[in-house]
């Protein structure tokens, strides 16, 4: 048996966090670059293919590669770009949101709608974009946020063995279950300088505490779909297989963040129950981690509505005081 988590999982548009260019109907050129193939990076990671990609009205100043390397041996795709100018730059990681359970009928999910605005990126940072096993060329299927975090992280190394990122770097921007992702990452990595999360996903562990409180809670709609898919994830899959239990927690993961944590969150979210993010940066605030959570009323999932140009500005004005260029702006 296999259920979507779909609410929270299709991101209207791809973090919508740039005036973005539809890659999919873009036209693209290429040429490949000379690195050779299956290149080693370590013994978790090859890179199969780098391809040297230009955009209409790009950003003359950088330089964008379509890659595609291997993640627990599945091929996957990123897309990255690098500044044109010599020197080490800060690497800016966008995660998109997806599916948090797996979805063994879906390869090469290409209806997902995946947006990128290559001609406002900037030429002093190093931007990664990861799309995880199962998603536009990847290979595999959709899985869980276990699988993408892996799939992010190797992508994260691939971006550094360029020798242009600069050490201890690394900033992750990620909405719905990217947001997760960047929370697991930021458990894991020690070279994480900050997050921001717009309108995570914070783990099945706080969806499941949040129902377990509130027992009679019957709305708006999500409150249900999340209990039905809780119910399944709590005796179909942790149950069957117990070992499994950290794939779908983050919760226990908030000792390991070092990184500060800006969590941007609607009220009217119709694709997950905003209260989980309130319990979450209440756990971290207790936990004496560094976290900022702005709640936005009324506002909607990806927070692309009335509050959009307030959301820009909060996310650039946190990344700018955890050490980012100025040149860093959002559109």
């Amino acid at each position: 048996m296999s259920l979507s988590y779909s609410s929270y999982g299709r991101i209207r548009a791809f973090f919508l966090l740039l005036v973005l260019v539809i890659l999919t109907t873009a036209t693209l050129s290429g040429c490949q670059v000379n690195d050779p193939p299956d290149s080693k990076i370590d013994s978790d990671i090859e890179i199969v293919s780098k391809e040297l990609i230009e955009v209409p009205g790009q950003n003359p100043n950088i330089d964008i590669y379509k890659l595609f390397y291997k993640s627990d041996d599945i091929k996957v795709l990123a897309y990255l770009t690098v500044p044109k100018a010599p020197g080490k730059y800060p690497l800016v990681v966008h995660l998109h949101g997806g599916y948090a359970l797996e979805r063994k009928e879906l390869s090469h999910n290409n209806d997902f709608g995946f947006t990128f605005g290559f001609k406002y990126m900037s030429d002093e940072v190093v931007y990664l974009y990861p799309l995880y096993r199962g998603y536009l060329e990847s290979d595999g299927h959709v899985q869980g946020i276990a699988e993408n975090t892996r799939d992010a992280d190797n992508a994260i190394k691939v971006a550094i063995s360029t020798g242009r990122v600069k050490p201890d770097s690394v900033y992750l921007l990620g909405a719905s279950m990217g947001g997760g992702v960047a929370l697991r990452l930021a458990s894991e990595r020690q070279d994480v300088k900050a997050v921001v999360g717009l309108s995570p996903f914070v783990g099945w562990d706080v969806n499941l505490r949040w129902l377990d409180e509130h027992p009679d809670v019957t709305s708006p709609e999500i409150v249900e779909e999340n209990r039905k898919l809780a119910e399944y994830v709590r005796f179909g899959l942790i149950n069957v297989n117990p070992e499994s239990k950290g794939d779908y927690s983050i919760l226990d993961r908030i000792p390991d963040i070092q990184a500060p944590v800006l969590l941007l969150q609607g009220t009217a979210d119709e694709s997950l129950i905003w209260q989980t993010v309130q319990d979450f940066a209440d756990d971290m605030e207790e936990a004496g981690k560094t976290v900022k959570l702005v709640l936005y009323p009324d506002g909607n999932h990806g927070l692309d509505d009335m509050y959009e140009d307030q959301r820009n500005q909060e996310v650039m004005q946190w990344l700018h005081t955890y050490g980012l260029p100025k040149s860093f702006v959002l559109q």
